[in-house]
């Protein structure tokens, strides 16, 4: 069987690897997934809830092992491995496990202006909610356990099974999670992953019931063409071009620390990463100069061998060679490098070093490129007004953060940023906030993940409507006659508007229909 490497690109030494599975065997496995998933489905919540708490705790016990396998797959420091991945899968657990167990996945419906009617006509509807079935998590390589974890915690919470296939660049990840869910009890083969090349597509093709895409805006789009072929819903969630605002009386020093955690977290390779800082023209300089001194301080490197170490590597040399290129395109558009710019030399594995640039027109290609890099642009801005418009002049629409001392007046520039999340006075890190809502806007996606309604998404909401047969016929069936259209007629005015006698209406109706 051929396998699949991973090399860790902090060292450039080879990590691991995994068997890696052909398109051919993909239609057996989802076969096996959707066995599994009848078997979760039918299993008593009881025994449900255990096993998500049997993850939870595993989570805990082998925390230092998937520290591990996340930095062996990209190469992020040690600090990063736990506070952005492995809390999040811990907080996330958590919630999907409370949903499990509180969630009502049987509600009745209230008929709004019909419940009159459907009460007198003994009627009455309630919903199931059903899992989908199969659902396939296509993740990217910049979170590895906790965006595809997420997702499948919140599948199988729901009742689904569910295949995750991992980046080619961090297969480790995606074996592990398979790992966890078997050791935690979950039936066997309930949580499949699968790696190799033509994977993606093939996924994208196949019979599975939904699918949940992380990944760049160009990929995505191909997923939803080819999951529309069969019509298999999607979630997207796509990339990001994210603004930073800064008002004139913002917490400068705070702010800037902010905006270097935000902008250089996991070396710039996060959706929500800030790539735009737009900052108030009365305290740009002294906001450029706190930012520029802070970056000036973060050290590069292998950052599990040395805890000084703040800014890990890029993914591999393909994504090292596109800083390049993007940094060459800056200068032709008129950006000046401030900072960085250039791979970082002195390093062995994919260093490119933390930049930044100002002097680039707002309107410059890159500023609406998603860079996905350690790369940010700072602009100054006059007006609240231009804050706002600024930001929202970009095709993404992800997350975005507004820093200031006047709350209202952050909150007032929030509530008007196009995206689907906005900080104030934080930035980069709401993803670990499990009960409230995650997804994008325009060319950021569709769909949401996280809170109940992510967790509505991964279930379809079965109707049920039950007669209780206390009518001969109805009078809208057919033969029609004078008599029905007349009452057909004045229904409308009884039951809806409450005119023409709802009562009197009604109990003629139901003596009517028994006949």
């Amino acid at each position: 069987m051929a396998k699949l490497q991973s090399v860790n690109p902090a060292t450039l030494k080879m990590s691991g690897e995994v068997d890696t599975t052909d398109p051919s065997e993909l239609p057996g496995i989802i076969r096996d997934c959707r066995s599994a998933h009848e078997i979760w489905a039918s299993t008593p919540k009881k025994e449900r809830l255990h096993c998500m708490g049997r993850m939870l705790d595993l989570i805990v016990e082998r925390s230092e092992e998937i520290a591990g396998t996340i930095h062996a797959d990209t190469g992020k420091p040690r600090s990063e491995c736990f506070s952005t991945e492995i809390l999040t899968i811990v907080g996330m657990t958590k919630y999907a496990r409370s949903f499990l167990k509180n969630f009502k996945f049987r509600e009745k419906v209230k008929q709004g202006p019909m419940s009159m009617m459907c009460a007198i006509m003994g009627r009455r509807s309630y919903i199931e909610y059903q899992p989908y079935g199969v659902v396939a998590v296509i993740s990217s390589y910049n979170f590895p356990i906790a965006i595809p974890f997420t997702e499948a915690i919140m599948a199988v919470a729901a009742g689904n099974s569910v295949i995750i296939k991992p980046s080619s660049d961090t297969p480790l990840c995606g074996d592990l999670m398979q790992r966890l869910f078997e050791d935690a009890g979950f039936p066997k083969g309930l949580v499949r992953s699968v790696s190799g090349p033509g994977l993606g597509s093939a996924i994208t093709s196949s019979d599975v019931d939904k699918i949940a895409f992380t990944g760049g805006t160009d990929t995505g789009i191909e997923v939803m063409k080819s999951a529309a072929d069969k019509l298999v819903p999607v979630i997207l969630e796509l990339g990001g071009k994210d603004a930073m605002v800064v008002l004139d009386d913002a917490d400068i020093a705070r702010t800037a620390r902010g905006a270097v955690w935000a902008s250089f977290v996991n070396s710039g390779q996060v959706c929500v990463s800030i790539k735009r800082i737009y900052v108030q023209r009365k305290v740009y300089d002294s906001f450029l100069d706190a930012y520029v001194g802070r970056v000036r301080e973060l050290k590069q490197g292998d950052g599990w061998t040395d805890a000084d170490v703040s800014v890990g590597p890029m993914i591999n040399a393909r994504e090292l060679d596109r800083m390049t290129q993007i940094c060459k395109d800056i200068e032709s558009q008129g950006g000046r490098f401030v900072l960085g710019g250039k791979v970082n030399d002195s390093l062995e594995g994919y260093f490119f070093e933390p930049t930044i640039v100002t002097d680039l027109p707002t309107d410059a290609p890159v500023v609406s490129q998603e860079i996905f890099g350690p790369i940010v642009c700072v602009f100054p801005f006059d007006s609240d007004e231009d804050a706002v418009r600024l930001a929202n002049d970009n095709p993404f629409a992800l997350a975005g953060s507004v820093w200031t001392s006047d709350l209202k007046r952050g909150e007032w520039i929030a509530s008007r940023m196009r995206s689907g999340t906005i900080d104030v006075n934080n930035a980069v890190y709401t993803y670990g906030l499990p009960a409230t809502p995650w997804g994008g806007r325009g060319m950021s996606g569709i769909g949401t993940t996280h809170a109940l309604e992510g967790f509505r998404q991964m279930m379809c909401p079965h109707h049920i409507h039950v007669d209780k047969g206390k009518t001969k016929r109805d009078p809208w069936w057919m033969p029609y006659n004078k008599d029905d259209t007349k009452q057909v007629e004045h229904l409308g005015g009884a039951f809806f508007t409450g005119k023409g006698g709802m009562i009197s209406c009604a109990r003629r109706f139901l003596k009517t229909r028994k006949r």
